[in-house]
């Protein structure tokens, strides 16, 4: 028999219990419900913060990528977004690269002495003609220089035939005449009355392509890029074969210097900014060349002086840049089997404008099968090779992923392709990966500037706290959607961002024709 005390109590410690379960029971659902709430914010922002390219608008079955594709996209920013301990360990090996080039001859980076030894101060002055043999164009150009400045200039360029490419060397020296005795027919210079020593015309020669020189007026091929492949050039003075075809036409001309673009490029800025310290050039081709300390070019032989004031302009040839640490995709190889030059020129192949949207087209192939791109069927245009231009790629990615429906129209147009077969799905592949492939194009050739300018502060003949002016020329840098931003962006991640202020990119155009003219005057002088 329970006394009543101890019912009391009884009943007193189940209420209490009630109530602290009632109590217990609250905290856990708003637990509970802030957990579910914290859980629901999260999952809210995480989708507002996916990558645009992963998200369709509208029509989730018009907007939305195929897994297939999303994956394909994944992998290729897996290698076309560079780290930065990538991006270190290309330099690396760009600049054991660069010192074995200064030692040695047929070294991977050539660092081809360019005999360019007096360097343009701003006082050269008269009149010129430079030739500058290009990638897709042949120029004619006439400089008057004064007072530090280009007082004129007349130009005039004519496409080279695709013929002529894969032609004979006369051929080739002998378009170039004739494109010169018609420009000199079409503008009165004084050029034409013989300025120059011995009465003839003073010409600059711009050769865009790698040679190996034995002075400022002699040279050979080293090889051919930039889709050229002429078999008879090899083992043949390059001044010689122009200097005898415009005879032949007649045209009294003497070659004072003979000049790779880049170095061209370098020596027309130096002529306005004496920081000036690199060229560089991001066109259809690419490279780079840059001021020496002509005591640190060890291979040169006979040199009569090793003061440390003695410069010259070396040209690095850094497209035959090769490592295992670039980052190389499938379409890679694939753009190298399909080149003249196979097995050569791998750093130009990731950079340059010539091979960009070969790049982006056997990307957007490898999609359509594996991916349902474009519908999955092959298209005949598509298929071709060289039918996706870099101009098309550069356009796109200029639109970027907001504008699909101007995307679409623009693949539509150059592929052939009725716009009802481009989704926005597709549309929104193509774009991603057309960012892709301009992103690491500039990560890589401002990953080339840094090593470079690493080299010379190591080697002490930049200071840290100097400007560094790298001058550019080339329609890549010039007309790519952002392209000097992108490589600002990687001298931040590389040199910090004070210091790569010190680094300016200045475009430097027609720098390979006033290049020329300019060290053709200093020469002269």
């Amino acid at each position: 028999m329970v006394k009543e005390e101890d019912r009391k109590t009884t009943t007193a410690a189940t209420t209490t219990g009630s109530r602290a379960s009632s109590v217990s029971l609250l905290v856990c659902s708003a637990v509970l419900g802030i957990g579910a709430g914290v859980g629901l914010y999260f999952w809210n922002r995480t989708k507002r913060n996916r990558t645009p390219w992963r998200r369709g608008k509208g029509n989730a079955n018009k907007g939305v990528m195929t897994k297939t594709q999303v994956d394909l996209l994944e992998g290729y920013e897996g290698k076309c977004v560079l780290t930065k301990k990538q991006m270190e360990g290309i330099i690396e090996d760009f600049l054991a690269r660069m010192e074995e080039g200064l030692e040695r001859e047929e070294q991977q980076l050539k660092m081809l002495p360019s005999f360019v030894e007096k360097m343009p101060c701003g006082k050269e002055e008269g009149e010129f003609l430079a030739i500058d043999l290009g990638g897709t164009n042949s120029r004619v150009v006439r400089l008057a220089l004064k007072g530090g400045q280009v007082r004129e200039m007349v130009a005039h360029e004519d496409p080279i035939p695709k013929e002529l490419m894969v032609g004979t060397t006369k051929e080739l020296f002998d378009f170039i005449a004739r494109q010169v005795k018609t420009f000199l027919g079409k503008h009165n210079t004084l050029a034409q009355s013989g300025q120059g020593k011995g009465g003839k015309i003073p010409i600059g020669f711009c050769f865009s392509y790698p040679m190996k020189q034995t002075g400022l007026a002699n040279g050979e091929i080293v090889n051919w890029n930039k889709g050229f492949d002429i078999k008879d050039t090899f083992g043949k003075d390059l001044v010689e074969l122009l200097e005898g075809s415009l005879s032949e036409y007649k045209i009294q001309g003497k070659v004072f210097a003979m000049v790779n673009d880049t170095v061209g490029t370098l020596a027309a800025h130096k002529f306005i900014d004496q920081d000036t310290q690199l060229g560089v050039i991001l066109g259809t081709g690419s490279n780079a060349a840059y001021i020496e300390g002509k005591r640190r070019i060890t291979k040169l032989q006979g040199g009569e002086t090793k003061r440390e004031e003695d410069k010259m302009i070396v040209n690095i040839e850094w497209g035959n840049f090769k490592s295992s640490r670039l980052p190389y995709l499938e379409e890679d190889r694939e753009v190298d089997e399909r080149t003249p030059n196979k097995g050569k020129q791998h750093f130009e192949k990731m950079i340059s404008g010539m091979y960009l949207g070969e790049m982006v087209r056997l990307a957007c192939l490898r999609a359509s099968a594996e991916g349902n791109l474009f519908g999955g069927s092959q298209k005949d245009k598509l298929q071709q090779a060289w039918t996706f231009p870099t101009s098309l790629v550069s356009r796109i990615d200029g639109l970027g992923p907001e504008k699909l429906d101007q995307v679409k129209k623009e693949l539509s147009a150059a592929l052939d392709i009725p716009r009802a077969e481009i989704t926005h799905g597709c549309a929104r592949f193509v774009s991603r990966l057309c960012q892709l492939v301009g992103d690491r194009s500039a990560a890589l050739a401002a990953t080339g500037v840094t090593a470079i300018y690493r080299y010379l502060m190591q080697s002490k003949q930049v200071s840290p706290n100097q400007r560094f002016v790298v001058a550019v020329d080339g329609g890549l840098f010039e007309h790519y959607p952002r392209y000097p931003e992108r490589m600002q962006q990687t001298f931040i991640s590389l040199l910090g961002k004070e210091q790569a202020k010190r680094v300016e990119l200045v475009h430097s155009p027609d720098g390979s024709g006033i290049g020329t003219a300019v060290i053709a005057a200093a020469t002269a002088r």
